[in-house]
């Protein structure tokens, strides 16, 4: 990846800054995307080889301008990595109407506009990444909005994937990551004491989403043993929901 450009979005989440370090680490120059200007600015005097900008992605007209940016410098990239998101576990009448259309703005509609918008300064086999979640193929209950958004850009990925093969489409799929995305989505902090010991590590999880992008993977799915259950859930879905149904209600505020 030695003088590869790759774009990153959620780049100061937890997991973002960790696929950020794999890439620097690998040689790469990445365009930094974020909201937290504090962490921005001290990404640019800790890492070499990148650009930052500072970005609200439920912000429409943010979205628009960021386009217009990255395609007046002239420049062409080898990726795009859409690590940005955000969910709540509550239930769904539990949702204020923002909360609603803000998720799915950030989640999927933006995502995808930006995804459309800078398609045309990706190279002829760039990699474009999407972070969905093993929230996007199973029953969700206090968790709907979240899984909704993930599902829908799931199969988005998988359309993408057939529509446009001169690009390398890969998804990845992860369960609960040691991360600070549990802190908003369950203020009461139930839901990741429970999932305490089954939290992917974000630095290992970063290393194989790059290595999948040089491996032209086309998904990531961890843990394995969730991805094949998940895998024989979708056999007979509600059969399992009942015989599993604590675990299912796991989100319950």
């Amino acid at each position: 990846m030695i003088g590869k450009k790759f774009i990153l979005t959620g780049g100061t989440g937890g997991l973002g800054e960790s696929i950020l370090k794999e890439l620097i680490h690998r040689g790469a120059q990445v365009l930094v995307i974020g909201r937290n200007g504090e962490q921005l600015k001290s990404y640019t005097e800790h890492y070499q080889h990148i650009a930052v900008y500072q970005l609200d992605l439920s912000d429409k007209e943010q979205v628009s301008a960021l386009i217009t940016h990255i395609r007046s410098k002239g420049e062409s990239y080898d990726g795009i990595i859409n690590n940005a998101g955000y969910g709540y576990f509550k239930t769904f009448l539990d949702h204020t109407d923002d909360e609603v259309t803000d998720m799915f703005n950030v989640n999927v509609v933006h995502a995808l506009r930006l995804q459309k918008g800078l398609l045309p300064v990706l190279r002829p086999g760039a990699s474009i990444v999407n972070i969905a979640s093993q929230a996007a193929r199973v029953t969700t209950p206090y968790g709907s909005i979240y899984a909704a958004t993930k599902a829908a850009l799931l199969s988005f990925s998988d359309a993408l994937r057939l529509e446009h093969p001169e690009f390398h489409v890969m998804t990845v799929n992860p369960g609960p990551i040691a991360t600070n995305f549990f802190s908003r989505a369950d203020a009461t902090g139930r839901y990741e004491i429970l999932t305490k010991g089954i939290q992917l590590d974000k630095d290992a999880l970063a290393r194989e989403i790059v290595a999948g992008m040089t491996d032209r993977k086309l998904e990531v799915n961890r843990p394995l043993w969730m991805h094949h259950g998940l895998t024989l859930y979708n056999l007979a879905p509600r059969s399992i929901e009942k015989l599993f149904r604590r675990f299912f209600l796991s989100k319950k505020p």
